[in-house]
């Protein structure tokens, strides 16, 4: 009976100590010092210059988009080159690429750069180049049904 009174008391002093040092642990790994308060202030400052600065690249962008689709709209609609575009040329060789037809447009791509250039010396350039592109159309549209009359004839 003695041995197991004294085992008890063992168990139970054991498992005192050992609770006691684990909350002792835990205390130490989780405090926070002055360094981690530093270190989470820096890192929280650092988290927001980055949002900051994602925001305004959003603004730029979103920005960029508007002016580039109202300047597709304009083309569209068939207006032509104004000055403005010509200062933010990062969007013509594009406005001029929606002139062309989707067959054309891979052949055409190695061109846009020159095009550019010929259109900032000389906006009215776009307008030939249009109807140049609309004549070409024209006259394929009606080579090729011509060709398919000629086809269904024979048959």
């Amino acid at each position: 009976m003695e041995i197991e009174v004294f085992t008890a008391a063992l168990f139970l002093v054991a498992s005192v100590c050992g609770g006691l040092c684990a909350v002792y642990i835990a205390r130490s790994k989780s405090a926070i010092t002055k360094h981690s308060r530093v270190r989470i202030k820096d890192l929280s400052e650092d988290y927001n210059n980055m949002r900051q600065a994602n925001e305004e690249e959003k603004k730029i962008y979103k920005n960029k988009i508007r002016e580039l689709n109202a300047a597709v709209s304009r083309y569209s609609r068939g207006e032509t080159v104004t000055n403005n575009d010509l200062k933010n040329s990062s969007g013509l060789g594009e406005v001029i690429m929606q002139l062309i037809p989707n067959k054309y447009k891979k052949a055409a791509s190695f061109l846009v750069p020159q095009v550019e250039e010929a259109v900032k010396k000389d906006p009215a350039i776009v307008e030939r180049i249009y109807e140049k592109i609309k004549t070409a159309n024209t006259s394929n549209q009606q080579a090729q049904s011509g060709s398919e009359d000629k086809g269904t004839n024979t048959l």
